[in-house]
Parts: C-alpha cells; structure tokens; sequence
C-alpha cells in the first residue's frame, strides 16, 4: 500500500460544493469533570476523577464554524472565518480566534467539544511571490474551567512516548520528509513552554485533541511551499500515555480519519482493525475505493468521475459505525459516499461535509450546493438515521456563502422575528434596497437581510433545478449581484 499524507491546504472557496493507527472503542458514558491543567495529579487522584467522570457522563457541545466578510468589504471578497460557541467560559478565547487569530486567509477546523475540552486548528496561508505557506495555530481550552490545556494536562511520561514513537521505524518513515520530525516532535510532548496561546513561536507546528487521537501537525516543504500534515497518536495504542479525562468519550462519536492509515474502530461491541484507501488512475480520477477490515478486503467501484477522497470521518453510534468519505468533482462540486462498517453495504448522497466539522452523530451539519436566487452554498443539521444516511432535523437551510443583491423592482414579502422566526408583518421593499440571503427551504422561500438587521421572507417559485422566479420573473430580472456557477 502506498503511503499518502494527508495534507491540510487552507483555502476559502465560496463556491465549494460540499497514521497511523486511530483506535477508538471507549465506551465509557462520558465526564463533567474538570480536566486538571497542570502534571501534578497523581494517578489515585485521577483513577477517582475518571469514575466521578464516568458516573455523570460527558456532554457533547455544539459549535458552528461560519465565515463573514470584513467589515467595510462587500461580499464576496475578504471572508474571514469565525465560530460560535454558546459557553460563557469560552467567551475570551472565541473573541480571540474571531478578531486576533484569523483572517480571510484562514481555516477552522473544529476537532472536539464536549464539556470536557475545546479543541479546535486555525492553520492560515501566506503567499510571497507567489509561493503559500502557512502558519498552524492549534487552540486547546478545558471547556469547564476556560483556561488553556496544555500539553501536561493530557499525557503523563510524554518522555517515554516521545522514546517510543521515535523507536518505531514505521512512524519515522512515514514523516521523514518533515524537517526537524523528531526535534518537533518532542517540543510537542515534552515541553509545553513552546506554545503560547496554542502557537508555536515558528507557526510551523500545532496540536489539537480530537475524538480519536492526539492530532500534531507540522509544516513539510512541497514543490507548492509549505504544507500541513496530521499525524495522529493514538489514543488506544498509547491509552497508558493519556491522563484519564482526555479518554471519555460521549457514547455517540464522529472523528476524522487519514487515508491509507490503519486505526482501530469499536464496530458491534468489537474492536476491528480498519484502512481506507482510493485507487486513482493515471488521469487523476477515482477508479475505487479500497477498504480493509481486520485485513479482510472490500473494493466499492466508482464511476462518477471523481478525482478522490477530499476528507473523511467515522461516524460511532451505538454499535454502528459508518465511514463518511467526501468526494470531489469538477467545479468542486463535491458529494459523500456512505459505507457502514458493520456489513457490505454502502449508498451516496448528495450532502457534502460543512464548515462544522461532523462530531456529533446526533446532530452534525452537512452542506450542499444549490441554485436558487445565486449559486449559493447552503447547510443545515441532520442526524444519523437508519442504515447511516443522515436524517434532517430540520427543513430550513442556512446560507452560507455571501451574496449582496440589489432589488430591481419593489418587492412584497414578510417581516420575521431573526431568522426562521415568527411572523412579524407585511412589508414592501423598494427599488434599490440591498439584501443578503441568510436562508431558505430551497422550494417556496428565501430570507434575506437588510442592512438595518431585518430578516424579510420573500415567497419563490421553483420551476426546477436552477429555474427559479420572484412573482412570475426570473430571478436576474429581480436582482442586480446574482451569478450562477456553469
């Protein structure tokens, strides 16, 4: 099997359309508890926390990564990522990511939130003459208490894990095309002084905590400049490592996985040694996907013309579990397989992976890319219903990519309270009102906002997929600022 890395390449695309080992089977119901911030607790003080952890069950948390233009910049240009989390002992760290850390050069991605820890990487592209790099940022906060985690609050004798990672041949051959692997490697585990605020003094090594591992990534040099690679530590192969609190999971799971790594999946009350990997031909399109459980070999043809695996998750309910692969196409047009691990069946759907990262089985986000009053991308909440296919939770969608219109005739629509709210009344909006779409059933409305901070429904006709009219009139004739993508 060829090694592959997995890299990390940060880009804002409005129109985006939709290891080593990772072993996860702890069942345990979870943790409320504090996590300790510095390496002091002994292990009888931790065994005691992880069972007062166990008893009260750790809760899983919602976070909502979005992106916004600067204030003063009209859409779509200057987008800047931001995330929401609705947890007052966040608030100093989400106001830090949102206005300090980012920029419209940057990515979130969200790695876990539970009542136990917030975890997150900001990873952001510099460009000089025309050569990128970026610049790693890994955020890792005790969600009970807000303070910073670092490194001695999640592994205890990270010396003797250090020794036993470097004395695995196979672990250093995988990254010995990063400068430096061991001497990064051991700033990461052993001394926690080299990250302030979760950045590296030279941005080009990072760590989170996710569902599944201890997530470290580091910069490797390419002919395209420098690019991020994961490298996961396994929570179960190296579970002696771990303090006892980083180890509780909720019961109900979902964490990303790296291509053509193995890793260790709870399926049926069992743990099974699991690899997924693609078969791409030399045109640079998918031919199948190669999946190995316990050695044994499952090959899921394609033949939809996709250029491969974008991104992938396992998603853990229950005794289920279900490999989530994201695929790309032209256009960037994007899509999911669905394979269950527990037998040989698979489906796809038409969903694509969101800017939320998928952590929560019972309620995630997925997007898609729709045609409506623009080619917009828009989300909404599902959870995993039967056989692993998402189930909506709800019927209405977030837009997600910013759009300015400009009205071209006076409008009728409705006044709500905040978006998708009640009623409020009738209203007319007059030729030349600027309006930003927020959301829509995709069918028979879109809301919209105004620049004084009203939401305004205004009724649509979808005549078919692309076809859309406001009171008989194609949408262009409605509105200045639409474009569809060919």
């Amino acid at each position: 099997m060829k090694k592959r890395l997995l890299y990390l390449i940060p880009a804002i695309f409005l129109l985006s359309g939709c290891g080593k080992s990772v072993s996860i089977s702890i069942n345990l119901p979870g943790s409320e508890s504090k996590i300790s911030e510095s390496g002091d607790t002994d292990e009888s003080e931790a065994t005691e926390a992880t069972k007062e952890s166990v008893k009260k069950g750790v809760e899983m948390l919602d976070a909502n990564v979005y992106y916004k233009p600067q204030d003063g910049y009209q859409p779509p240009e200057n987008i800047i990522p931001q995330i929401k989390a609705n947890n007052k002992n966040l608030e100093d760290t989400i106001k830090k990511i949102n206005s300090i850390w980012t920029s419209d050069y940057s990515k979130i991605q969200l790695t876990r939130y539970d009542s136990n820890i917030f975890s997150l990487l900001i990873d952001t592209v510099k460009v000089d003459n025309s050569v990128s790099s970026e610049e790693l940022r890994g955020v890792n906060i005790s969600s009970s208490t807000g303070k910073e985690l670092k490194i001695t609050a999640v592994l205890k004798d990270a010396n003797t894990l250090y020794e036993r990672l470097m004395s695995d041949h196979d672990f250093v051959d995988d990254y010995d095309d990063i400068d430096n692997f061991s001497e990064k490697l051991k700033s990461v585990l052993t001394d926690p002084a080299a990250f302030t605020d979760g950045e590296n003094k030279n941005s080009d090594v990072a760590w989170t905590l996710s569902n599944g591992a201890l997530m470290i990534y580091m910069l490797e040099n390419t002919k395209y400049g420098k690019q991020s690679v994961s490298i996961p530590i396994d929570y179960i192969k190296y579970k002696e490592f771990f303090k006892p609190d980083v180890l509780i999971l909720p019961d109900d799971y979902a964490f990303k996985i790296i291509p053509d790594r193995e890793m260790t999946v709870n399926i049926g009350g069992t743990e099974r040694v699991v690899e997924v990997d693609e078969d791409i031909d030399e045109y640079g399109v998918l031919q199948e996907v190669e999946l190995k459980i316990d050695g044994a070999k499952r090959e899921y043809k394609d033949d939809s013309y996709s250029y491969g695996i974008t991104d992938a998750y396992i998603f853990k309910k229950g005794n289920s579990a279900y490999l989530y692969l994201e695929l790309t196409y032209d256009n960037d047009y994007r899509s999911i397989k669905v394979i269950d691990l527990n037998n040989n069946e698979q489906s796809d759907i038409k969903e694509c992976f969101a800017d939320t990262a998928p952590l929560n089985p019972n309620k995630f986000y997925l997007g898609e890319r729709v045609a409506t009053v623009s080619t917009v991308n828009v989300e909404r909440k599902y959870t995993l219903g039967e056989g692993g296919s998402p189930e909506a939770l709800e019927n209405y969608y977030t837009i997600v990519t910013p759009v300015s219109l400009v009205a071209k005739t006076e409008l009728s629509g409705e006044r709500l309270k905040g978006i998708n709210g009640d009623y409020d009344g009738s209203i007319t909006l007059p030729v030349g009102i600027l309006l930003t779409p927020v959301g829509s059933d995709n069918e028979t409305f879109t809301d919209y906002s105004t620049s004084s901070g009203d939401i305004i429904r205004i009724p649509m006709q979808k005549l078919s997929d692309g076809e859309i009219t406001i009171n008989g009139r194609d949408v262009r004739d409605v509105f200045d600022g639409t474009f569809f993508a060919g």
